[in-house]
């Protein structure tokens, strides 16, 4: 956990204009939207995935 927080600082100075001091104070909210970002896409992936699978008569494993 640290290692994603520590990456997600450190790149986010390297894409921004922020110094690694300013991307320290905008770090934490850069963790909540990289957070909800990957929630919102695991959800679509998981509704695509049950749509497929009702669509196909359950032709994919149930397990994936």
């Amino acid at each position: 956990m640290i290692g994603v927080v520590l990456a997600i600082w450190l790149v986010g100075a390297a894409v921004t204009k922020y110094s690694l001091g300013e991307m320290a104070f905008y770090t934490p909210i850069a963790v909540l939207v990289v957070g909800a970002t990957l929630a919102l896409v695991l959800l679509w992936v998981k509704i695509v995935l049950d749509s497929l699978r009702r669509r196909s008569g359950s032709r994919l494993p149930k397990g994936e």
